[in-house]
């Protein structure tokens, strides 16, 4: 069903190599045209996420004044999300289009060597993995470097190139900035939730401890993977971490502060009976006592 999106893939990244022969670099390009693509997408998504989180404090206030009556607790949170124009659910659907786009890179670049054109104008990258034979699969593939690492190779199988451990220290540099840009995309907008809702909110408890967890994990993974993909991980987490600076400036930091639950009931004060009265006819009265005095 994806192999539209293999073949697709397969072609641009032998198109990039064809142009700068070097496949770091090819990789690079590749998952930066992909991001840009799926943008729109991830910027409505990321968008979708700030809405919610923005509004944490005024749900939970609803669902506490009403939790004995699920149904009036609803209404009520149904009508706070048309009022501020929120659909819950809009974050959902712009990440299931992206989940097939990034597994079918995530498996050309598993698989490069069958995936890439074997003929034709720009094979040339399949001939420096497996040689001029094209005629059949790729029987041993070579390594092509970048930045000192091959990259069919993952950091954890390093040591089967060389045991030399200054010689794999890229590798380990590699996926410590993996999970470095992981840590700080979490990050990003963890920091612009302060104050004391924000840290009764179940969301954001949530996401500080992906914060915690999700970089390790991410760190594994990327140890146990080829070099290749090591590179796709920390193009696409530097794009993500530029990309939602954007929409977090734009959408957050600069969003108009939303329509609270009450907000519709709220009245101007009604006006001070005990305000002093204006000065000119104030002095005007003075004025006039003083020169029934004199008289």
């Amino acid at each position: 069903m994806l192999d539209p999106l293999y073949d697709a893939f397969g072609f641009l990244l032998s198109f990039f190599y064809s142009i700068i022969p070097n496949l770091g670099v090819a990789i690079i390009l590749l998952t930066l045209t992909v991001m840009l693509l799926l943008f729109p997408l991830t910027a409505k998504q990321t968008q979708s996420m700030i809405a919610m989180q923005r509004v944490q404090p005024e749900i939970k206030k609803i669902q506490q004044q009403y939790k004995d009556d699920r149904q009036k607790q609803n209404e009520e949170l149904l009508k706070f999300y048309q009022e501020n124009k929120i659909n819950p659910l809009s974050g959902c659907l712009p990440l299931l289009i992206q989940m097939p786009v990034l597994f079918a890179l995530f498996n050309t670049l598993h698989n490069i060597e069958d995936r890439v054109p074997k003929s034709g104008q720009f094979n040339k990258l399949f001939v420096d993995l497996c040689g001029t034979d094209t005629t059949q699969a790729c029987k041993e593939v070579k390594g092509l470097y970048f930045l000192g690492m091959d990259m069919l190779t993952s950091p954890a199988n390093s040591g089967e190139i060389t045991a030399n451990v200054i010689e794999r220290l890229p590798y380990f540099i590699a996926v410590a900035a993996v999970m470095a840009a992981g840590w700080y995309q979490q990050y990003q907008t963890i920091r612009r939730q302060k104050g004391t809702a924000a840290a009764d909110n179940p969301m954001m408890k949530q996401m500080q401890m992906l914060a915690k967890v999700f970089p390790i994990f991410f760190g594994f993974i990327a140890f146990n993977a080829s070099s290749g993909l090591v590179m796709y991980f920390l193009t696409s987490s530097l794009f993500r971490i530029g990309q939602q600076h954007f929409v977090l400036n734009r959408y957050y930091d600069q969003a108009k502060p939303y329509k609270t639950s009450d907000s519709k009931d709220a009245k101007e004060p009604p006006p001070d009976d005990d305000v002093p009265a204006p000065a000119g006819p104030s002095r005007n009265m003075s004025n006039k006592k003083k020169k029934k005095r004199r008289r």
